[in-house]
């Protein structure tokens, strides 16, 4: 319908209007649906999800070892042999030698009796107070008697001595002699033959009153022949009493009681060797990956048949259908960890199914990068002929640190890093030291990559860890107890490798960032910022097509800017979302007021036609953004920077004219579609696009007349409820409000200079005529008035015509004549 045939009472119009709020409202919802990215999908998104783990599971499963032949002893090796993984296999043979080496050296055991010859001594005291007792009953005879006594001392007896025995005075005399003797053994360790004991050294002494095992020496052991000989030597000093007249008999009874308390136990000492064997370590020997085992044209050693020989064994004991499934059990265990992890978190971060597919490619692409750069460095080092394994510390692991940290959040990108580091760790065969080393680097990106605005930003990330791992690797060497401190090289190799991996992580991540947002149409604040950038080629044609809606659109950028910045927003996003949040005024820059000269076309149309057009500038903004893939935040800025606001210029037009012809008006017609601002972003763009137009409609915009303004704008919007959808609390719009007065009164409606009028040209004044002059020269016919026109004076700084001469400043002329003014 064109401007000259409009009806305004037709229904048509209506209808036209109620169709066109419809077509905006589907479009503004698709093109904030991101259907591809917001709607789960279980059929694709499991397989894609399962294909991801097993893809990983393949990057960081280690290759399998090949067996190699054993080539003959003291032959010359046909090709070079590389270990294909890190291997720790035992040495058998050397493990089986220290055991039995440590069974040897286990001591024996021997059990000790320290109370057998105070047990000895009590039974002869008692088998003497027995005799003498039967001695005084007579109830038995006498061959009975002597029967009982040999039983009770535990030696045979013969019936003279046995008989002298019974007739002595005091037959307690012979058991304190006996006692005696045998109280020699007591604190002594008594062997049974010296044969059983070791040479020399220390044994293991099992005291069997006290249950407790002790060390002695062998020196301080006697057999049962020494201390017999000592009994005998000792005999003379024995307190005989009334029994010397059977010296004899006591002195050969206490040698013949005389006996061992120190006895062999084999089994006990059996049984601590073999515990003393299994408490050996097994000896490993490992293999890292890439090292040379055999080396082509070296001749061929034990050491080098040995090593091959256990690389095979290594390989063969390795299973790799285990080994995988192990290792993508673990990176499923880790993705569904770091889910939970975030959820119960105190904090819970809800990921979208955008963010963890961004994720989880990055972490895919830096793990082949990882890999590859690891493979490259290994080349690299043997070839410039560095110790491989100083590559492990090559491997930019802080890649998905630093991606994830711009593109999803800092958590996220820590918890990722992390992952990724005992992974690499492992797949690099790499110690607890490697570890740290990734770790390191993790934290380093994560600490600095919070926000990154230009390239130059990545730089300084990668540079940041570049010196974090300049000063911590050499400390992880020294750490490493498996490398020789003389292994300068490797000191050297690995920190620099270090250092090359951090600017490696500069670099991938600035190259990758563009493919990133290009795959996922993700904006980034590098992206903003190009956005933001006044040579961008939209915003050119939006000056120069719309020059009143791209300088309103400035405006409104330094207002949402500076108010997101108050409240801790992204204000770059700000910025970029009110630049373009009117690209749709392109297509009819007439039809809106900033843009309009000498009247408004819409005095001239039904306000259904106008509301119409107006509407329409949201769709074809989508429709502009879309095709320049301008980003999420700027389709945000379009469908949701009026809200559901209502049109009331237009509304106010259609009830006059329903008053005259009694039609009715519905009012939600006259509002936009819609979304109501979901993010603080949205909402600050909101309140700044309507700040913008209603102070500048002030005639007079006193800071006074600003502040009330902005302050009538903000309660309007709460009270429209356009506001509910977003995260602006009250606080926040107090800062919001304090913000845009600040702006407005001092960088746009600031106080101005009252300039005072150009003074009017002073007249310039003729020089007096010197009558002398003339007069002294008449005579010669140098007057005035032959003289051409000119000043009258002309002194040495001035020309001819009264001006100074070219490239002299009049004020550096000097005579007597006039200067020019």
């Amino acid at each position: 319908m064109s401007a000259g045939t409009a009806n305004p009472t037709d229904p048509a119009e209506a209808s036209d209007l109620v169709r066109a709020r419809a077509l905006l409202s589907a479009t503004a919802i698709r093109a904030l649906a991101e259907d591809r990215w917001t709607r789960w999908r279980p059929w694709l998104d499991a397989p894609v999800f399962a294909l991801l783990v097993v893809g990983l599971t393949l990057i960081f499963t280690p290759a399998g070892q090949s067996v190699r032949p054993i080539p003959p002893l003291d032959t010359i090796a046909s090709e070079t042999v590389r270990a294909e993984r890190a291997v720790s296999v035992e040495d058998k043979a050397a493990t089986d030698a220290r055991r039995a080496a440590a069974a040897e050296a286990s001591l024996p055991v021997f059990d000790y009796d320290p109370e057998l010859y105070l047990t000895l001594a009590k039974r002869v005291t008692e088998a003497f107070e027995q005799m003498a007792a039967r001695a005084r009953e007579m109830t038995l005879a006498p061959a009975q008697r002597r029967a009982a006594f040999q039983e009770a001392l535990g030696r045979p007896v013969p019936q003279v001595t046995f008989d002298a025995l019974e007739r002595l005075d005091s037959p307690a005399d012979a058991a304190a002699a006996i006692g005696y003797l045998l109280n020699l053994g007591l604190d002594r360790m008594v062997a049974g033959d010296r044969g059983d004991l070791p040479a020399e050294g220390p044994i293991n002494v099992q005291d069997l009153q006290r249950d407790r095992l002790e060390k002695a020496l062998v020196a301080g052991v006697m057999d049962v022949a020494q201390i017999r000989r000592l009994i005998q030597a000792r005999a003379g000093d024995a307190p005989y009493g009334s029994a010397r007249g059977v010296r004899g008999f006591i002195v050969d009874t206490a040698i013949a009681l005389a006996a061992p308390n120190l006895l062999s136990n084999p089994q006990k000492t059996q049984t601590l060797r073999a515990k003393a064997a299994v408490a050996v370590e097994p000896v490993m020997v490992r293999i890292a990956v890439g090292e040379v085992v055999i080396r082509e044209g070296d001749r061929v050693t034990k050491t080098a048949q040995d090593r091959l020989r256990l690389l095979n064994e290594g390989g063969a004991q390795r299973s790799a259908l285990s080994e995988t499934l192990a290792v993508g059990a673990l990176i499923l265990g880790l993705t569904l960890l770091g889910g939970s992890f975030f959820r119960a978190s105190r904090t819970p971060s809800h990921l979208g199914r955008k963010q963890i597919y961004m994720t989880l490619s990055v972490l895919a692409g830096t793990a082949l990068i990882g890999i590859a750069c690891w493979y490259a460095g290994r080349g690299v080092a043997v070839g410039l002929g560095f110790p491989a394994d100083a590559a492990t510390f090559l491997p930019p692991v802080a890649i998905a640190t630093v991606v994830v940290a711009l593109v999803v959040d800092t958590r996220t990108s820590l918890l990722v890093g992390i992952g990724l580091a005992l992974l690499m760790a492992y797949r690099v065969g790499g110690d607890i030291w490697v570890l740290a080393h990734y770790l390191v680097a993790v934290l380093a990106a994560g600490m600095t990559a919070r926000r990154g605005r230009r390239r130059s930003d990545i730089l300084k990330i990668g540079l940041t860890v570049a010196a974090a791992q300049l000063v911590l690797v050499p400390i992880m060497v020294v750490l490493d107890t498996t490398v020789p401190p003389a292994e300068l090289s490797y000191f050297a190799a690995s920190a620099v490798a270090g250092v090359v991996g951090a600017l490696l992580t500069a670099a991938f991540t600035t190259a990758g960032l563009p493919l990133l947002e290009w795959i996922f149409d993700e904006t980034t604040d590098m992206r903003l910022l190009e956005l933001a950038s006044a040579d961008n080629p939209l915003l050119k044609q939006l000056a120069l097509r719309s020059p009143g809606t791209y300088y309103h659109s400035v405006m409104m950028a330094n207002l949402a800017e500076t108010a997101a910045e108050a409240i801790g927003g992204n204000g770059l996003q700000c910025r970029v979302m009110a630049l373009y949040h009117d690209l749709g005024k392109m297509e009819r820059p007439s039809y809106f007021a900033e843009n309009q000269r000498g009247g408004n076309i819409h005095d001239r149309l039904p306000p259904e036609l106008s509301a119409r057009i107006i509407f329409a500038h949201i769709k074809d903004g989508i429709d502009i953004a879309r095709k320049h893939h301008l980003g999420r935040p700027v389709l945000d800025a379009i469908t949701q920077h009026q809200g559901t606001t209502l049109l009331r210029v237009f509304y106010q037009r259609a009830v006059e004219r329903a008053q005259a012809t009694g039609e009715t008006v519905n009012e939600a017609e006259f509002r936009y579609p819609g979304p109501r601002p979901a993010t603080r972003e949205s909402g600050i763009l909101m309140l700044a696009d309507t700040v913008e137009a209603a102070t500048r409609a002030l005639k007079e915009p006193k800071p006074a007349d600003v502040r009330e303004r902005v302050a009538k704008v903000i309660s309007e919007k709460i009270a429209d409820h356009q506001l509910d959808d977003c995260a602006l609390t009250m606080k926040d719009l107090a800062k919001v409000e304090a913000a845009f007065v600040r702006v407005l009164t001092l960088g746009v409606y600031h106080t101005r200079i009252e300039y005072p009028p150009l003074m009017p040209p002073v007249p310039k004044k003729e020089p007096t005529p010197d009558r002398r002059h003339d007069d002294a020269n008449a005579a010669t016919g140098d007057t005035a008035a032959n003289r051409p026109p000119g000043p009258t004076t002309i002194g040495p700084g001035q020309s001819s015509q009264g001006q100074p001469p070219q490239g002299q400043s009049p004020s550096r002329g000097s005579g007597l004549g006039t200067r020019a003014s």
